[in-house]
């Protein structure tokens, strides 16, 4: 197959085939790309999962025919193809795109990048509208192409939480501690020396992997949680999205809780709508691309984008000690490792880059 996709069953997501894809030809305006690189993270399980249950219907960014939706992913993309004056062909960006070996897309160029303006996508907030110019490949782009996606969250959770630490603060803690996103916030509050204790929740098999990541003060299990009596006000950020250990974690530490912020949902059990009992303040839900943009805008793009950039580029060096890049190529190993991450089977301490 010269072109291809895979399409995925709305109601069952696991269940997905490739199947050959028929190039149209452009319209005025419009750009093809192809895919040349991405990686699976939790936000891949989170689309699908909620795709039509949530507040984004994921699934109709890129919808198949009746009962499918072509899954979506974060990808380094090349215009092959160009039906617009003012983009070229060879250009390469970092954009939203879905799971297939090409996408067309009616461009508009934006700062050195291209936003899709295409109609049946425009319910969809800019942030994912955005391809970000990438440059060329570079050693850190496997894992680039893993992180770029889900870094965000981390370190403008990492912008919150250094107003909490101002606001007196003395601990965060974190679930999902092995995700990236953890990880990220984690390393980020460290080098910021904010001062918050960094106390990471996980599941037993992870526990050792977090443990000497060095990351976190302290470690404990979903089972075995951390003392409640941290010494101050904690703020509780929740990256799980499981109602019941929400709950769970909030009154455990409700003594002290100053905070709780709802930012993702890694576990299979997630909801996408806050617990309506939680113990304690009002949870904060956490929409990372509102969040950003409205930093951004305040900053200045371009003060923003530079601060960003280095802290990004600093977690990515970081990640060389503890994070394994294992290749894959083809629509197939696309398929299994997309599969494998709904399954729970992705590994905390290995990405799987992967080429159409």
């Amino acid at each position: 197959m010269s072109q291809w996709e895979v399409l995925a069953d709305r109601e069952d997501p696991a269940k997905a085939e490739v199947r050959p894809a028929a190039p149209a030809p452009l319209q005025p305006g419009e750009v093809r790309l192809a895919l040349e690189k991405l990686a699976m993270t939790t936000n891949n399980a989170t689309y699908a999962r909620f795709g039509d249950d949530g507040v984004i219907p994921f699934w109709n960014a890129f919808p198949g025919p009746e009962g499918y939706g072509r899954p979506p992913v974060w990808a380094y993309v090349k215009v092959t193809e160009s039906a617009h004056p003012d983009v070229a062909v060879g250009g390469r960006f970092y954009g939203y795109v879905p799971m297939s070996s090409h996408h067309v897309i009616a461009a508009q160029p934006v700062d050195g990048g291209l936003m899709d303006t295409s109609p049946q996508r425009s319910f969809l907030h800019p942030w994912y509208l955005t391809f970000e110019p990438a440059g060329e490949p570079d050693p850190l782009d496997d894992r680039k192409a893993a992180v770029h996606p889900v870094y965000p969250a981390a370190y403008n959770l990492a912008d919150l939480l250094e107003r909490k630490a101002d606001e007196g603060a003395r601990a965060v803690v974190l679930t999902s501690a092995s995700s990236k996103v953890s990880i990220g916030l984690a390393a980020e509050l460290a080098h910021r020396g904010t001062g918050l204790r960094r106390i990471g929740l996980t599941s037993r098999g992870n526990a050792a992997f977090v443990a000497g990541l060095g990351l976190y003060d302290e470690v404990a299990t979903y089972d075995a949680p951390a003392s409640a009596e941290q010494g101050g006000p904690i703020v509780f950020v929740d990256v799980t999205g499981d109602p019941d250990l929400r709950r769970g974690v909030a009154g455990h530490h409700a003594a002290n809780l100053a905070a709780t912020v709802l930012v993702g949902f890694t576990h299979p059990a997630a909801s996408v709508l806050p617990p309506p009992d939680m113990p304690g303040p009002d949870p904060e839900v956490f929409f990372t691309p509102a969040v950003e943009g409205q930093t951004a805008q305040e900053e200045g793009q371009e003060v923003y984008r530079a601060r960003y950039a280095a802290a990004e580029r600093r977690f990515l060096e970081h990640s060389t000690s503890w994070l394994t890049v294992r290749n894959g190529q083809g629509p197939e190993e696309i398929v299994a490792a997309y599969q494998a991450l709904l399954a729970g089977e992705q590994r905390p301490d290995e990405i799987v880059a992967l080429t159409p």
